[in-house]
């Protein structure tokens, strides 16, 4: 179990912001090794009734039910990958030992059960460590060879958004944002609009009054968001405040 955590964390591809899960296939299969993997509690406690002294199976369910969680963070910031195999075979030991050890009233190891508890621990610790998978949007993003800049200020709340200064050659114009909510698409995990201020504010981009954006992927070092035909990396704090114009910032 030990062996096969440590191929899993290290297979996982944290780095990349939208997941991507392939189709039907690979979440109804999560799903459902989830939920059989959760039923174990369950099936522990009716067992431990008439077997209060089967220690050794209340361990190896406990270490199922945290690998249950550590698997489903991870899965949620990484997709699917080479380590999903090795993750669904070792949540499938802990399950199998769980039942084993039901059916033999106790007489395995307890050592054992509670090493794998406590790997189990560690690796819902580590998962819990690791950040999502999506970005924020405040900050200054631009396009290549800064042909274009976009600053995004912090949201006042979820629904009221911020604001926005775009800057695409000689051409600026300045609004607020707000995050797409309710969402009007279910295509992108998470979107937000562009509103202009009036009819008068100058376009730099078409789309009438208000422009949708999105994250379209990159990493969390440098991820993308997608305006209508231009797509902009995020900037880091201190290249933000070196290289962006005072235009874009406001300061």
């Amino acid at each position: 179990m030990a062996a096969g955590l440590v191929v899993t964390f290290v297979w996982a591809d944290t780095s990349v912001l939208v997941p991507e899960f392939g189709g039907m296939l690979a979440p109804v299969c999560v799903a459902l090794l989830g939920t059989v993997l959760a039923c174990m509690p369950l099936v522990i406690v009716m067992q431990l009734r008439r077997r209060p002294r089967n220690t050794v199976a209340a361990w190896w369910a406990g270490a199922a039910v945290l690998l249950v969680a550590a698997f489903l963070i991870v899965l949620a910031a990484a997709g699917t990958g080479p380590w999903l195999l090795c993750c669904a075979v070792v949540m499938l030991v802990a399950c199998t030992a769980t039942l084993v050890a039901v059916r033999s009233d106790g007489q395995g190891s307890p050592s054992a059960a509670r090493g794998a508890a406590a790997t189990a621990v560690v690796s819902l610790a580590a998962a819990a460590s690791w950040p999502g998978p999506y970005t924020n949007y405040p900050g200054v993003w631009s396009a290549p060879q800064a042909s274009a800049f976009l600053s995004l200020t912090r949201p006042h709340d979820l629904e009221q958004g911020g604001q926005y200064t775009l800057r695409i050659g000689t051409c600026t114009e300045r609004g607020d944002w707000a995050f797409d909510y309710p969402k009007t698409s279910t295509w992108e995990p998470v979107q937000i609009w562009l509103n202009r201020e009036d009819e008068d504010t100058a376009a730099c981009l078409p789309g009438g009054s208000a422009v949708l954006a999105y994250i379209a992927g990159g990493t969390r070092a440098a991820p993308v968001i997608q305006l209508p035909g231009l797509r902009l990396v995020k900037q880091s704090d201190a290249h933000s405040i070196r290289s962006v114009p005072t235009a874009v910032t406001g300061r």
